[in-house]
């Protein structure tokens, strides 16, 4: 039977052993709970970190999500790199290639391009004209050559505003798509342990739908599914 100071210093370690762990971490601001959005905190039990959502911390009639050990998630993260590094690029191959049509079927109706495809059609047709004038001798050869310069330079600045215009149309998902591809080309085929570095190039948030199931949120908007083997409370 512990003493009453016993049993307070006991009592006060028990808490100290599952408060917030208040150092910066790769998952702090990651985790997210799918049930109520509210940020997974870090907490130590027993040596094992865990990650709670904080909301459920507080009361369990506030929010039903469990907790969730580290290194599940990490085992996790393990999983779907592998899924991504062998079988993620034609998912990615695709969805860049749908990205691009759709982009590319919007901006045909863009009044902004449409009035810089006329302006380049304009021009085209007058450098043609010039230059048909030219082999037919009707124009004088010093003439021709301050016109078709002109010309020449104004096409070139319509179509570099076009491709400007093009560039910062819509968001940059097509990009980091591509991106995403580039870091798993020259990823390890498989990884023997957590890369935290791997972790923030590919992934934005980690949605935790139950202990049995996470969502990642990579940082090009896809959302991939891994199921995680169920933490024992």
């Amino acid at each position: 039977m512990k003493s009453g100071a016993e049993g307070a210093h006991f009592f006060g370690a028990l808490l100290l052993t599952f408060s917030f762990d208040k150092h910066k971490h790769i998952f702090t601001h990651k985790i997210v709970c799918g049930n109520c959005g509210t940020y997974f905190g870090r907490k130590v039990c027993r040596a094992t970190p865990y990650w709670i959502c904080r909301k459920h911390n507080q009361s369990n009639h506030e929010c039903s999500m469990v907790q969730i050990q580290e290194a599940k998630i990490m085992e996790a993260f393990l999983q779907l790199y592998y899924n991504l590094k062998h079988h993620g690029e034609p998912i990615l191959t695709k969805m860049t290639t749908s990205l691009q049509a759709i982009r590319n079927r919007r901006m045909l109706w863009s009044l902004d391009v449409i009035g810089l495809n006329k302006q380049i059609s304009d021009l085209t047709s007058q450098n043609q004209m010039l230059a048909m004038l030219k082999q037919q001798g009707l124009i004088d050869p010093d003439i021709f050559i301050s016109q078709s310069n002109e010309l020449t330079e104004q096409l070139r600045s319509v179509k570099l505003k076009k491709e400007r215009l093009l560039a910062v149309d819509g968001d940059n998902t097509i990009a980091q798509t591509r991106e995403l591809m580039e870091i798993l080309d020259d990823g390890p085929d498989f990884l023997d342990s957590f890369d935290a570095e791997l972790f923030g190039e590919l992934v934005e948030t980690i949605i935790v739908e139950s202990n049995e199931r996470i969502r990642f949120r990579l940082k090009n908007g896809l959302e991939l599914a891994e199921t995680i083997e169920r933490t024992v409370r």
